[in-house]
This record gives structure tokens, C-alpha cells and sequence, in this order.
């Protein structure tokens, strides 16, 4: 059980308490050359594989391939769901993924992956050569966004391209720089801090310049984009956690704050680590969803609605939209599809599985299904 002012482990770390253990199974490996044809054909058409399953709603799914997961660390996937980028080895401290520890490691390698949302065929990943990089929770249709620690030298955030494995750096100085977040305009977002504060404020830098967004007392962490000109932020003063809602459009974002109570004691870097990467956002559909410490459950914070924030599901730890304004919503034994506002859903499917939001209209919605140390990736069309 969650108490209010911790979680004992991320969801990320708690899903392999769910887990329940199947027999491997084996495809062929497709060639690098067939990978360029894949490329150009996967978004042209679409014909759901022999083996497709009906589901409890009566929707079609069928499989867009398998990742390997160290059973900790969430794949993160570009918006069209065609690619995929997954952390293997052995994962680091929550100190360290939370912003607290610089301290290098080695124990990280990073794998590129293609999937298959058309027949679920297998391709070949690509490995990238640097390890000790971080997996963060932002990818484009271009690229990844991770980050490096480097000690005295700093925190590091790179971008690498989904196509070449290319790493370049997008912000290399003595700062500690962590959680970056980047919009559809290629707008960054993240938290710095230097060596000797120990406290955390924004930067965003778009094709205009870079701003520092700071009030000089908080802790401000993990900023999300929603669409290209809000932005959300967790913010910890004197151990209240708040998440907090900002209009870049405004001269100082600041002066447009509002802000959501989330916890109002204990509130810590790992606890906003924690709730902030039980679910992977999608900044281009400007809707986002949380994991409530307090409520258990998922929640939608909905600012200046008549009821500004929105319980799903008892029991949900993962949840994402759909475009008619319903909700994919997990719990630790079951997806269903909800209506804001109802108590439960239409069943999707009858065990725990992980819901990730596209922007494909034929393939709207990935769901994630452990199986031991992989993870198998299904396609579902939520439009038909």
C-alpha cells in the first residue's frame, strides 16, 4: 500500500510484482535490408496480422513486435509508434534518476528498436556504443532525449536520432541538467541546478532564445509539455508537493501559475520522480494524467474546469487518452475504457497491461504486456 508521503517503489519497479511468468517465443530476425522498406511502407498501409484477438470491447489488436525490459525502466516511444527506445542493464539509484546523485555509471546501454504495427514482424535494434546514459521520458518522431552524468563536469542531455543512433548533445556545461521534455516545434524544457544549490529551477529554450523560469525558493522538477506553449512542473517548497500548470506564452510564466496540491508534507525529489515517470506523457495531445499518492489511483487535473480534477479507476496505475475523450485506464489486473466521470469501463482486457496513446489513426493506441524480461507490444485501432 502507498502512503502518502512515499512510495516505496516507482510503478516501473512495481510492475514486476505483476508479472507472471510465460514461455519465450522466437521469430525470425529481419534483415537490415528489408529495414529501409519498412521504413517507407509502414505508414501507407495497414493489414492486422492472422493472429489478431478480439477483445472484451469488441475492438481488434494484433502484435507490433517485442522489447527487451530490464523489468524497471518503461520503454519510451516516438508519437507515431513506430519506434522504440529501451534501458537495459542494471538500473541506477532512485538518487541518481531523481537529480540528487551526479555520481558516472557504466551499468546502462541503450537499444533503438522498429516496430512493426503492420504485420509484427522483427527487426534487427540498433545498440548504441556510449553506456551510462539515461533513458528520459521525451521522444519526437526524429529522436530520444537522454541524459549522462558526468561528476564534476555536470549533467548532460543528448538527443540521439531514431534513424542513424547518432548522439549529439544538446546541453553539455558543468549544470547539473535533468528531465528534459521537448514539444513538437523542438522546444526543450528541463531542470538545472549548479553543483553547490541544492535545488533545482527551468530552463526552456526555443528558436527565440532561453528563458530561466525561477522563483529563488522552490525545488522545481520534471517539466512536461502540454502542446507547444504550456508547461507542468512538480514543485516542492518547505515539503509541499504541488503540481504546477504555466503559460510560456506570458512574459513571466510565473504570474500565470496554478497550481494542484498533491501532497502537503514529505514531498521529495524521489516521490515527483516517481509519480512523474509512472506514465508516459504525450505533450501533443495536451492532455495529462498522474499517479495520486494519496487517491491510489490515477487522476486527470483539469485547470478552470467545473471539476478541475478527475479520479479514474480505483486501482489504476497507468493511464492515457483516446480522442473521443475517453480514457485507456490499467489497473494491476485489467484495462477498460472510461468516460470521465464514471466509476469503471468498458473491458479491453483482462490483465495488466500498459496503454500508450499514438498519433497514427490506424494504429491509435500501444499496449504493453510483461512477459518476463520483455515486454510484447500490441497495436489497437480505438477510431473504427
Amino acid at each position: 500500500m502507498l502512503r502518502q508521503n512515499t512510495i516505496s517503489t516507482s510503478l516501473v519497479a512495481g510492475i514486476v510484482l505483476l508479472l507472471q511468468s510465460c514461455a519465450n517465443t522466437s521469430k525470425p530476425v529481419v534483415s537490415d535490408a528489408d529495414k529501409l522498406l519498412a521504413f517507407r511502407t509502414l505508414n501507407e498501409t495497414i493489414k492486422p496480422a492472422s493472429n489478431a484477438s478480439i477483445t472484451t470491447s469488441t475492438e481488434i489488436e494484433w502484435s507490433a513486435g517485442i522489447l527487451p525490459w530490464d523489468r524497471y525502466t518503461l520503454p519510451v516511444f516516438s508519437p507515431d509508434g513506430l519506434h522504440a527506445a529501451v534501458q537495459l542493464g542494471e538500473p541506477p539509484s532512485i538518487r541518481c534518476l531523481s537529480g540528487s546523485d551526479n555520481t558516472p555509471i557504466d551499468t546502462t546501454t541503450i537499444e533503438l528498436h522498429i516496430l512493426d504495427p503492420i504485420q509484427g514482424r522483427r527487426f534487427s535494434p540498433l545498440h548504441i556504443g556510449r553506456g551510462g546514459l539515461l533513458l528520459s521520458r521525451t521522444a519526437t518522431n526524429q529522436s530520444v532525449l537522454v541524459e549522462t552524468m558526468m561528476g564534476e563536469s555536470g549533467r548532460w542531455i543528448g538527443q540521439i536520432d531514431w534513424a542513424t543512433g547518432n548522439l549529439i548533445w544538446l546541453v553539455s556545461d558543468e549544470y547539473i541538467n535533468a528531465f528534459p521534455s521537448m514539444n513538437a516545434k523542438g522546444d526543450l524544457a528541463w531542470s538545472r541546478k549548479n553543483a553547490t544549490e541544492d535545488r533545482f529551477y527551468i530552463v526552456v529554450k526555443t528558436e527565440r532564445g532561453t528563458r530561466i523560469i525561477d522563483d529563488k525558493n522552490s525545488d522545481w522538477l520534471l517539466p512536461v509539455f502540454l502542446g507547444n506553449d504550456r508547461l507542468r512542473v512538480f514543485r516542492i517548497l518547505d515539503g509541499k508537493l504541488h503540481l504546477v500548470e504555466l503559460d510560456l506564452h506570458a512574459r513571466d510564466p510565473l504570474l500565470t501559475a496554478i497550481s494542484l496540491p498533491i501532497v502537503e508534507e514529505g514531498g521529495t525529489r524521489e516521490l515527483a520522480w516517481q509519480i512523474a515517470t509512472t506514465n508516459q506523457s504525450s505533450s501533443w495531445h495536451e492532455m495529462h494524467s498522474f499517479y495520486h499518492p494519496v487517491l491510489h489511483r490515477m487522476v486527470i487535473w483539469q485547470p478552470n474546469q467545473a471539476i478541475e480534477m478527475v479520479a479514474l479507476v480505483a486501482g489504476s496505475v497507468a493511464a492515457t487518452y483516446v480522442s473521443d475523450g475517453t480514457w485507456l485506464v490499467a489497473t494491476d489486473e485489467r484495462i477498460v475504457r472510461q468516460n470521465v466521470g464514471d466509476d469503471d469501463g468498458i473491458h479491453i482486457r483482462e490483465r495488466f497491461a500498459i496503454p500508450i496513446a499514438t498519433t497514427s489513426k490506424k494504429w491509435t493506441h500501444l499496449i504493453l504486456l510483461p512477459e518476463g524480461n520483455r515486454l510484447q507490444v500490441h497495436a489497437i485501432n480505438l477510431d473504427k
